[in-house]
């Protein structure tokens, strides 16, 4: 348990497994992340260049983008046939599409 914080460590104290541990704190974390994901959304919209430098600007602005892609939780695909792999191209492209506006 010295991976985590005291209070954590605490609330998962006597969960049979490490299973149900991952499981409970899985739970618990993707709560925080619907607000984290709404805070980032919005930062993304109001963020403006004011004096700094383009090159500021846009690091600030792609380390959002980062932020909200490592979020997306979409299932993998371990086989995909073409009409997949179209519709994976499509999404990507709406995705970058997204972030013009």
């Amino acid at each position: 348990m010295n991976s985590v914080s005291e209070a954590i460590s605490r609330s998962v104290l006597y969960v049979e497994s490490a299973r149900e541990i991952w499981l409970q704190l899985e739970k618990r974390f993707r709560l925080s992340n619907g607000s984290r994901k709404y805070r980032l959304n919005k930062d993304v919209y109001s963020i403006k260049q004011n004096g700094s430098s383009v090159s500021d600007y846009y690091t600030r602005i792609k380390g959002i983008w980062e932020e909200l892609d490592s979020m997306v939780d979409l299932p993998k695909v371990s086989v995909a046939n073409e009409e997949i792999a179209a519709f994976l191209r499509a999404f990507g492209r709406m995705q970058e599409q997204q972030k013009l506006f």
